[in-house]
């Protein structure tokens, strides 16, 4: 068991060796089989030719056994959950009392902990959770955003604590959120995830933003919509974090804001969406996904949490597909990775970069 450790400033969380600390309790963790976890063998990286973004597809032991605690399931109509109903998932809530030898840092800020998932996809697989219960569909807080940035600027941007693979390759930390009945989710209390990327795996994002400057996103100005990757099969909008903030409270602004506008980006799909006649009714609910790392954030609006029987959360966005089995692994490639992104997201449009959304209203 790992001795507690309570954060009270970013400076502490900025400066906590916490890739080590995180390596320590994961392999006592994996010892002591506190968790469940294998490393993939079986994997293909594969570039899609439709789209030409790079894909990994591996098959994950441990899917087959997470547990689902889920207030709704894909495709329900009950959007209005029961005082009853969030009882009931408290009672398996694995996140309210989380093991003490899966828990690395016990208090942040009093209201978060960082603990790792017991059903990794990866090495060092870990998540940011609230101590006391708040639904997964509630909208990140401005201070959420700045502890997710701050971890990874621990891991990623921190000059002495580079994360170095056994290849001597640097490895990068993401962050995603799954939020809306259709996200992926399989948690209903509030959680953001962290995995690594896989060694020498190019993502897509990065060639958008290279050479951006920062700014704050304009509707009525086309330099200053959120960028995109036009390739893409599926909506989606991406923006340049700021680099050289002031303080905390000029960083916390930016990604608030940041933040805020994606958001009602998707409020203004999901409201067009409905006025076409395609939503089931004015009640839907807003599901989007929700990536981050050191200089960009991403959201992607979700329809569907899966295609098929193929489950899709955050991760397929990024260009991981984690899959629980070989019969699925082939579905996968046979539907192709475009075609099963498109279905459980929105379809790009091709003048999708001249669209002007509403800047004011939903």
């Amino acid at each position: 068991m790992s001795e507690k450790i309570e954060i009270n400033t970013f400076e502490e969380l900025r400066n906590l060796e916490l890739f080590e600390l995180i390596v320590k309790i994961f392999n006592e963790a994996q010892k002591n089989g506190d968790l469940t976890f294998k490393e993939a063998i079986n994997f293909e990286i594969i570039q899609d030719k439709e789209s030409e973004i790079e894909y990994e597809i591996k098959i994950v032991e441990g899917l087959s056994k997470r547990p689902n605690n889920r207030a709704s399931e894909p495709g329900s109509k009950e959007y209005n959950i029961s005082n009853e109903k969030i009882k009931d998932i408290q009672k398996n809530n694995p996140f309210l009392k989380p093991e003490p030898e899966l828990t690395i840092i016990d208090s942040i800020f009093n209201k978060y902990r960082l603990i790792l998932n017991k059903f990794p996809n990866t090495k060092y697989h870990f998540l940011l959770v609230t101590k006391e219960f708040e639904k997964q569909d509630s909208l990140l807080k401005p201070i959420e955003l700045q502890i997710i940035h701050t971890i990874l600027e621990n891991l990623n941007n921190n000059k002495n604590n580079k994360i170095i693979n056994n290849n001597g390759e640097e490895v990068k930390y993401f962050s995603f959120f799954n939020s809306g009945p259709e996200s992926g989710y399989s948690q209903f209390h509030k959680h953001i995830q962290f995995m690594m990327l896989p060694n020498n795996f190019h993502i897509y994002q990065e060639d958008v933003i290279r050479g951006v400057k920062y700014f704050i996103p304009k509707e009525i100005i086309q330099e200053r919509r959120p960028l995109l990757y036009s390739n893409a099969s599926f909506k989606h909008f991406i923006l340049k974090l700021k680099n050289d903030s002031i303080d905390e409270e000029d960083k916390k602004d930016s990604l608030a804001i940041l933040y805020m506008y994606l958001i009602k980006r998707v409020l203004n799909i999901f409201k067009e969406y409905q006025e076409d006649g395609n939503g089931d009714n004015k009640n839907t609910q807003i599901s989007y996904n929700f990536l981050m790392m050191s200089d960009w954030m991403m959201i992607i609006p979700r329809r569907s949490a899966k295609f098929e029987n193929i489950w899709q959360n955050s991760l397929g966005f990024m260009g991981l597909f984690c899959v629980k089995d070989e019969e699925l692994k082939d579905k996968v490639l046979k539907v192709g990775f475009s075609k099963i992104l498109q279905e459980c997201g929105f379809p790009m449009e091709k003048d999708e970069k001249d669209i002007v959304y509403n800047e004011y209203g939903y």
